[in-house]
């Protein structure tokens, strides 16, 4: 599958900034997150899990807060309850050997 790429730079007000952040909230709730600039679009569909890292530094008169959002497509997701059967029961409640009757 070929990659698609999108970027976006702009200095802009921390409200202009909350606003990108909240949409993108927003997006990620919906199961789609749609990118446009510049007649450029590209449609993300995030998978059932999704992996969040953050990042922030502090200097004394600059800072930077780094969040970066990915998953894999394709992938199953996780099971919240496994069961797994070694034998099969019987009738009287005893188990037998799989295979065997």
């Amino acid at each position: 599958m070929a990659k698609d790429r999108f970027e976006f730079a702009r200095i802009a007000s921390p409200e202009e900034v909350a606003d990108y952040l909240t949409s993108l909230a927003q997006g990620l709730k919906r199961g789609e997150v749609a990118l446009e600039s510049g007649g450029h679009l590209l449609r993300l569909v995030p998978a059932g899990e999704v992996a969040v890292s953050l990042r922030a530094r502090a200097k004394e008169r600059k800072g930077r807060i780094l969040v970066e959002v990915g998953w894999r497509r394709g992938l199953p997701t996780r099971a919240t309850e496994l069961k797994v059967g070694v034998g099969v029961r019987s009738p009287a409640g005893g188990e037998e050997e799989e295979g065997r009757s």
